[in-house]
This record gives structure tokens, C-alpha cells and sequence, in this order.
């Protein structure tokens, strides 16, 4: 189903909260916040723990003496850039073939940033860090130095309409340490990507999502002839051709760009933070919320987005370091927040959850995990998705299975909640931007869980975590089946399967006097008055009603009809003008047909009584619900008359008689046996 173009005007979902006329209820109508957060955060907050961020030019930071060896993999002496220009000594070492080739490229410079205060996170911000890449190493506690971690960019903004004035890298977990050194090295030419990025790989065969094309490889930088003799190294390192200061780009580099050091703070609560989280709606899985990982709510500057529904879900991850306790992970999560809030512009952060290596869940961004908060982590494709991030680099290292489980489960609960299948597919349509290579307006097909890497220019969730995306939709998929609202008594169900209007009134709420339930009822109409399928789902009852609790939005379906869906069935807008309900076991049949996209095509009635059943007809045909059998038959247009023709030429007796079998129609093809039908979208 095709999701952002064109927005209904009213989201079903967001009446569905009041059709029960409870004090509760009628009070939710003022507040607008999400229950489901509500009730993860009455208790076992947490302080909350501001980050301190410090931020260093690195044109003001010194040069430093450079080990070679850690560039490329050769035992050679320490040089300093001083000694790199004016002459090296006759070493002749053989090359290394590991050798990682970034002393072999025009401009590389390094600078150290040192300080009295620690530090644990680092990210590299700029106007423009597109033809950048860059690595970054810490100085441990006993004077050695890390290995290098490559930077990734960042594939977004702060929404998909505006340009921010700054552009970053994803924040790296160092580890607590007061120096730290950053190589940059300016890319030869233009390229589309940002720092550090990966050409996307293409999409595994199975994944329909059409997947960026890769771009050319980028070819390498000519060195300039050395002026005078040179020393016989057997290559040319990096700046021994040219004094530093000369070499104009990296100057430039230099000067604009800024490093961002993030000490993140610690709280005595980070290491049990999965002790005292809890069960998200109540049957989801547990989510430490942003009060329990201790949120600077102060560093929010703006109120949430709301997108008219959900369509879909990115699967990120956070590239940087995946050495990393689980006390520190709530470290992580809030130097990530002030990171986008404060030094980005972008007023919270950008991931709407983020999932540790241990199976913590992070609630991110701030305004209900159940509500469609529009966030920023996948740029041309932040409306209408969910986005999720894997805390670590899976480029190369598989993400553990407690982290898939998680990210996992936490989408099968959501997009059951939007009442969307995690291993179904969707249209999405592109906002353009630079992080994308669709243009704005482009439809896109994609699975409902894709990776970033679908829709962006980016290599993101890493090789090996996208190799992962099957199985993460295979996880989400049983979650969702299980996360499914409870279903009634079979002792109360009607012979449709679906629940019985209470006695007291079509509509009526259970409790609660009649003047309130009236009041209510005209509140609603009211606030739904522009929606056909709200007014068809108030007149059915609501929540109350034989079709209960609204799962969905207003959402597309073919030819730009639309749907919504319930715990018990669904309702429709049809081609012959009506707004139709298809309920229990014929609704059931209908999905293993295929929905509206099947051959029976959209529903064009409600269900009717007929000989031993009931009927709803279709664009193309009819189903027929036996109540004495329990089975439904499918009869297609071609039988439909001579099905009709029987009833009408039938014996009065006989067609009133309960007892009496059907009129048959040629040749009816039998629906799929009951549990073969595929249980309603929660």
C-alpha cells in the first residue's frame, strides 16, 4: 500500500481512544500524549544527566609527530610533518600489502586534541564534510593509542524540507580518555556521499527494494613529483612533496572543521537500566524509556511531529566503536541526543529507538513509541518511517542475536500497533534531498522493514548487519503475531466471528449514563466528520461495536480507496460509493485471497443474510459464510447470476428454511481451510 501521498485528513486511530465513554477516556480527549510512554515512565526515573560538550577547530589544534606504522602497517620511524617536508631518511622497507594506502593520498593531515577534562564520545562536524574521509583514534590511560575507527556520516537533516546549516559524523564511543587524534584526508573529486561513506551494496536477490546503484570508484589521488631528490621509500608518502600548509584542500579541511568532544556523564542506575524497564504497552517488549536512561528533556527545543500514519521502518547502525559495556550503553544513547539535539540544531534525537549489543531497547526520540513520530535518521525518508538503530558497526562483525531479537520484537509490536505486516511490502514516496539518490516525488517499492541503505546513500546498516534484514523481518513477524489484542470469549462470538453489539444499543458504551454516551458520541462525530470510514465504525459501535478496537489509521488501498483496521475486520471506501464493512470468517477468506489486491477485488456491500449464512459481495465475486459447516465459498462474477437466479426461482419454504442446504452455484471455488487463513492484521 502506497504510504505519505495523499495524506488523509483524518487519522482513525486517533479517535479510537475515545469511543469508550469512561472518565478516563473522555479526559484523553484534552491531553493528546501516548499511553503507552505514560505508563512506562510512572516510576524508576532517574536524575536526569546533562552531557558537557566541548568543541575544538582542528585548524587551532597542533600538528603532530606521525607514526607511519600506524598508517600503513610499515615499521618505519616516527616522522613529523617538519621532517616529511624537508627530507626523510634512507629506509627501505618492502611494502606491507595490508598497508591500509592513506599515506599514498595528497592531503592527509593530523591533529591532536588534548585537554584536562575526559571525554568519551567524539563526532567531526562541518559545513560540508562531503568529500572528507576521515579516522579517528584515543589515547588510552597507559600513553598507547587506540586503532583507527573510520567515521560515517550522517544521512539526514533535521527534517526533509529545510537544509541544516551543519552537517556531522556520527558520534564515536572512545572509551573515557583527554586526547584523541583525527586524521583527514580530502577525496580527490566529487563525490555524492558523505565522510567515510561505503558505496551502498547491492540488495540481496530476495529484497524487492531497488537498491542505489553503486557509484564509480573514485580514482586515487595523483602525487605531484617530488621537488628535488626524493627518498628511495619504494612510495611516496602523504605531504612529503609538498609542505602541509600548502596543500590547500586539507588547509581548507582544517579550518572548517570541528571536533566535537562529548562527555556523556554516568548515572548509578546505568548498569541495571534493564532491571527496572518494563513491557512496553504492556505486551511488548521491555523499552527503557528517556526518563529511566536520564534525558535532558531541557535540550529539547521544539515540540514532537506527528505524521498522519507509519508506513514503514529503517533499520540503522550507528557505525563508530562496538567496544562498549552495557553500563555504557545509556552513556552512548545520551551523548548520541545532545550530539543531534545541540550541536546538529535538530532539538532531540534523531533515531526514534536505538538497540544495544546486550538487547537493551532505548526509547529515542521524545512523544510516544506508539504514535508516528516523525524522526530524523533517513534523509528523503523520515516521513512515515519508524527508524531503529543497532548500536555499533556491522560492517564486517555480525550484530549479536540478542540485538536482532530485540530489534526485532520492538518492530513487531509497533508495526502491529499500525497494523501493518513486517514482512509485507509498501510504496513510499522520496522527499528528495542530498542523502538520497531519488529524486523528490519518486515512488519507491519497498519491504515495510528495509534498511537505510535501500533509500540512501549510504552503506548502512553495514554489510554484515544488512545480510541480517531477513531475519530481523522473520523475528518482527512472529512478535507481531503474538502481540495481536486478545481475542473475545468463542462463547460470546456471533456466528461471523465477530463480537456481539452489547443489548443496551447499537453504539451504546457499556457504562456510563446515556446522557454522557450521547454527548460522546455527538463529540465524535463531530471530530470526524470529513471520515467515512469513522462515521461507518461509530455506527457499527466502536470499540464497543462488533468490529472493536481501531488498529490503524485511515490507510490506501487500490485505486486510491482507502481502509481501516480493526480487531475484528475492516472497513472500506468501495467504487460503487458505499462504505463497507467485512467482518470475522469472511474477512478472514478475503485476506487469504489477497485483500483488495486479490481477484475479488474491493468489497461493495455489507454482509447480508442468505440460506445457512451470509454473504458480502465483492467487485468480482461474493463470499459465503456457512454457519452449520463453518466453511467459506468463494463464487466469482461469472457464477454470481446463476447463483442469484437459484435463490430468486428457489421454493419460499425452502429458501427461508434454516435447514435447507444452499442453492448451488456452478463450480464455487472453496475458501482456504479456516486455520490456513492468516489471523487479522493486529
Amino acid at each position: 500500500m502506497p504510504h505519505r501521498r495523499p495524506k488523509p485528513s483524518i487519522v482513525l486511530g486517533a479517535v479510537a481512544a475515545l469511543a469508550v465513554a469512561t472518565p478516563f477516556a473522555v479526559s484523553g480527549m484534552t491531553n493528546g500524549t501516548s499511553d503507552v510512554r505514560a505508563a512506562n515512565e510512572t516510576t524508576d526515573a532517574i536524575a536526569a544527566i546533562a552531557p558537557q560538550i566541548a568543541e575544538v577547530v582542528l585548524a587551532n589544534a597542533p600538528d603532530v609527530v606521525i607514526p607511519l606504522q600506524d598508517l600503513t602497517g610499515l615499521n618505519l620511524p616516527d616522522l613529523s610533518v617538519k621532517e616529511l617536508v624537508e627530507g626523510l631518511p634512507a629506509v627501505t622497507p618492502a611494502p606491507n600489502p595490508d598497508a591500509t594506502g592513506l599515506v599514498d593520498r595528497i592531503g592527509a593531515t593530523v591533529k591532536e586534541i588534548s585537554g584536562d577534562n575526559p571525554f568519551s564520545m567524539v563526532a567531526l562536524a562541518a559545513r560540508d564534510v562531503a568529500a572528507t574521509d576521515a579516522l579517528i583514534r584515543s589515547q588510552h590511560e597507559d600513553g598507547t593509542w587506540s586503532p583507527w575507527t573510520k567515521t560515517d556520516p550522517i544521512e539526514s537533516s533535521r527534517t526533509d524540507t529545510a537544509s541544516d546549516t551543519r552537517g556531522g559524523t556520527e558520534p564515536i564511543y572512545v572509551g573515557l580518555t583527554r586526547a584523541v587524534q583525527v586524521l583527514l584526508t580530502p577525496r580527490p573529486g566529487p563525490e555524492p556521499t558523505l565522510a567515510g561513506a561505503e558505496a551502498p551494496a547491492p540488495a540481496p536477490a530476495e529484497a524487492p527494494a531497488p537498491v542505489p546503484a553503486e557509484g564509480p570508484v573514485p580514482a586515487e589521488a595523483p602525487v605531484a613529483a617530488p621537488q628535488g631528490p626524493a627518498p628511495d621509500l619504494g612510495y611516496v608518502p602523504a605531504s612529503s612533496s609538498r609542505p602541509l600548509r600548502a596543500q590547500e584542500p586539507a588547509a581548507a579541511l582544517a579550518d572548517d572543521v570541528t571536533a566535537v568532544l562529548i562527555n556523556p556523564g554516568s548515572g548509578p542506575s546505568d548498569a541495571h537500566l534493564s532491571d527496572v524497564a518494563s513491557p512496553i504497552g504492556g505486551n511488548g517488549p521491555k523499552v527503557i524509556t528517556r526518563a529511566q536512561w536520564g534525558a535532558d528533556e531541557s535540550l529539547r527545543c521544539d515540540e514532537p511531529t506527528y505524521d498522519d500514519s507509519l508506513g514503514g521502518a529503517t533499520v540503522h547502525h550507528t557505525a563508530g566503536s562496538n567496544d562498549y559495556s552495557k553500563a555504557e550503553s545509556a552513556e552512548i544513547v545520551r551523548a548520541i541526543y545532545a550530539y543531534h539535539a545541540q550541536t546538529l540544531g535538530w532539538c532531540d534525537v534523531g533515531y526514534n529507538v536505538l538497540v544495544d549489543q546486550y538487547g537493551q531497547i532505548f526509547e529515542g526520540r521524545a512523544g510516544g513509541l506508539d504514535r508516528p513520530v516523525q524522526g530524523a535518521h533517513a534523509g528523503g525518508f523520515n516521513e512515515n518511517t519508524v527508524g531503529i538503530a543497532m548500536m555499533g558497526d556491522y560492517s564486517s562483525l555480525t550484530p549479536p542475536q540478542v540485538t536482532l531479537d530485540a530489534v526485532g520484537k520492538f518492530l513487531g509490536w509497533r508495526l502491529a500497533k499500525a497494523g501493518l505486516n513486517p514482512k509485507g511490502h509498501t510504496t513510499m514516496y522520496s522527499e528528495g534531498t542530498s542523502f538520497t539518490p531519488y529524486p523528490q516525488g519518486a515512488a519507491v517499492d519497498l519491504p515495510i522493514i528495509f534498511a537505510h541503505r535501500d533509500v540512501g546513500n549510504t552503506s548502512c546498516p553495514g554489510d554484515a548487519g544488512y545480510a541480517q534484514m531477513n531475519k530481523i523481518r522473520d523475528i518482527a513477524a512472529a512478535a507481531a503475531a503474538g502481540a495481536g489484542p486478545s481475542l473475545p470469549d468463542p462463547s460470546l462470538l456471533t456466528s461471523d466471528g465477530s463480537s456481539p453489539v452489547p443489548p443496551n444499543s447499537a453504539g451504546a458504551p457499556s457504562t456510563g449514563s446515556a446522557e454522557n454516551a450521547q454527548g460522546l458520541v455527538t463529540e465524535l462525530l463531530r471530530l470526524t466528520d470529513n471520515s467515512p470510514l469513522a462515521q461507518k465504525w461509530i455506527a457499527e459501535g466502536g470499540d464497543v461495536g462488533r468490529l472493536g478496537a481501531a488498529l490503524s489509521g485511515i490507510l490506501q488501498s487500490k485505486s486510491g480507496f482507502q481502509h481501516a483496521q480493526f480487531v475484528n475486520g475492516a472497513i472500506y471506501t468501495s467504487p460503487n460509493g458505499g462504505v463497507w464493512t467485512v467482518l470475522g470468517e469472511i474477512y478472514k477468506a478475503w485476506q487469504a485471497f489477497g485483500l483488495d489486491e486479490g481477484e475479488l477485488g474491493l468489497p461493495t456491500s455489507d454482509e447480508y443474510r442468505v440460506p445457512d449464512g451470509w454473504r458480502s459481495d465483492f467487485e468480482f465475486g461474493s463470499l459465503i459464510f456457512n454457519e452449520v459447516t463453518g466453511a467459506v465459498t468463494k463464487v466469482l462474477r461469472a457464477y454470481n447470476d446463476a447463483y442469484e437466479e437459484s435463490l430468486r426461482t428457489a421454493p419460499p419454504t425452502e429458501a427461508a428454511s434454516a435447514d435447507a442446504a444452499p442453492a448451488p452455484a456452478p463450480a464455487p471455488e472453496a475458501a482456504p481451510a479456516p486455520e490456513a487463513a492468516p489471523a487479522p492484521a493486529p
